[in-house]
């Protein structure tokens, strides 16, 4: 009976050990300033409304991903795009002569992003020291929408696409949350967005490459096709409003996208 107890203890032990060590560190992606904030930029008399973005997540993935780490990381993510995009569309609208107020603008900036998250082949895999787990493949892809609104003309606009997504699916291997096998020997779940399995490193790395990839690009499209104050003004000011439209739609494959690499666009430095 000694040596049976000695056993579950050394076992206990192994197994509490390897649950330490399983988890690994993984900062949430940095969104940082895209776009520099300039104090000597010419203001018109024109003013912008900058609504909030509006996000909708369209979901397809299992129970088990819905109570993964890796689901809440993904949810940290995307509040913390929401919040690096608006701050920069405002740096922006600033750069281009525009005052940014929150309501009764001449103008209106108006964003959605649809992002989608899809997971395929979820298989359970049953191991009883460490507990079940998922293997199976991710998606994800973001559709971003930018409209550029005559607020008193709503047919006077500008409107900006950008649609960004993994090149190839991610390939999961997760623990699930249950009451079956062994409980002392399971692999335990972390609800800390940075605190992640070893398995999932990897994968969070490329969904961080995607967010990152979209928001750059996302800032990159309105800075370039977002009117100068200068040139809406003559636009506000006629009898007769001119309806113009840019629809710059692209896809960026995140696998070939250069890291480091900057752009001087009029003084104004867009990091890719």
């Amino acid at each position: 009976m000694k040596i049976f107890v000695l056993i579950l203890i050394s076992l206990f032990i192994v197994a509490c050990s390897g649950t330490g060590s399983n988890f690994v560190h993984v900062s949430m992606p940095n969104f940082k300033p895209q776009v520099e904030a300039k104090t000597n930029v010419i203001k018109s008399n024109l003013k912008v409304s900058i609504e909030p973005i509006d996000i909708e997540n369209i979901r397809n993935y299992s129970d088990y991903f819905g109570y993964s780490v890796l689901k809440i990381r993904i949810e940290k993510e995307i509040e913390l795009l929401k919040q690096n995009l608006e701050e920069q569309i405002k740096v922006i609208a600033n750069l281009k002569g525009y005052n940014v107020v929150n309501s009764g603008g001449d103008y209106t900036i108006k964003s959605l992003i649809k992002i989608q998250i899809n997971e395929k082949n979820a298989k359970l895999i049953s191991n009883t020291m460490s507990g079940d787990s998922i293997n199976s493949n991710l998606d994800i892809s973001f559709k971003g929408k930018i409209d550029f609104l005559d607020t008193n003309n709503p047919q006077n606009s500008t409107k900006m696409t950008n649609n960004t997504k993994l090149d190839s699916s991610v390939n999961l291997s997760y623990p699930v949350k249950n009451d079956g096998g062994i409980n002392m020997f399971k692999t335990s779940i972390s609800d800390v967005p940075t605190q992640l399995n070893q398995g999932l490193q990897k994968p969070a790395f490329e969904i961080d490459k995607a967010f990152l990839s979209f928001y750059k690009n996302t800032l990159n499209l309105l800075y370039n096709n977002l009117p100068e104050a200068s040139s809406a003004k003559k636009e506000h000011t006629k009898n007769n409003y001119n309806n113009f439209e840019v629809d710059d739609s692209f896809n960026s494959e995140v696998t070939n996208k250069k890291d480091n690499e900057t752009k001087d666009l009029e003084g104004v430095i867009i990091f890719d």
